[in-house]
């Protein structure tokens, strides 16, 4: 599918395009799906057909990894399902705010 002037894209290589620093993180061949994460943490799928015309337009180059790409990566795992990062204050904040919205006498 790819033409030879096309970059190809690799799982956990890094790319620039239309400014956006990005990184690979899965390809799903079966929907012709390149999933990326951008370097605030930001998750995006494109079409590999999208994925090429950006190639053939020359908006896609190949980058190199972020030097603070690690504390992405922690923020990102603080924030992984299952792990709590809220406080106690901040959820009975929540549940008092969500009070306020209920109609008790509906």
């Amino acid at each position: 599918m790819a033409t030879p002037q096309c970059i190809e894209p690799i799982v956990g290589d890094w790319y620039r395009s239309h400014g956006q620093l990005f990184e690979v993180v899965a390809i799903d061949e079966l929907d012709d799906i390149v999933e990326i994460q951008h370097a605030d943490g930001d998750l995006e799928e494109i079409e590999i057909a999208d994925w090429y015309t950006r190639c053939r337009a020359g908006s896609l180059d190949i980058a190199d990894q972020p030097e603070d790409v690690g504390q992405v990566n922690d923020r990102e795992d603080s924030e992984a399902p299952g792990t709590v990062t809220s406080t106690m204050d901040e959820i009975r904040g929540l549940r008092a705010d969500a009070m306020q919205d209920l109609d008790l006498f509906e």
